[in-house]
């Protein structure tokens, strides 16, 4: 991928669909050595995009789960933050 990719703005979707793309390229088997390599390291950090997103969807699901709303406010956090349980 020739363009710069600001890995922390993209979307769970837009990673994906980029994800799928890149696959796409490299199982053609049709790219020199170099451009198959850097089209995985750009994988890694796009498959850690996904991740990241689905984990942080993960946590919102189980706090919705724990707490209906009747004992306090649902609170909306971002992936890199750490949920607070109540007692």
């Amino acid at each position: 991928m020739a363009e710069t990719i600001d890995f922390e703005k993209l979307s769970f979707e837009d990673a994906l669909a980029m994800l799928e793309d890149l696959l796409g390229r490299m199982e053609s088997g049709k790219q020199p050595l170099e451009s198959l390599i850097s089209d995985f390291e750009t994988g890694s950090k796009l498959l850690k995009v996904c991740r990241g997103r689905l984990n942080g969807m993960e946590r919102r699901i189980e706090i919705l789960m724990k707490d209906d709303g009747a004992q306090g406010e649902w609170q909306n956090f971002g992936a890199s933050e750490t949920p607070r349980t109540q007692l």
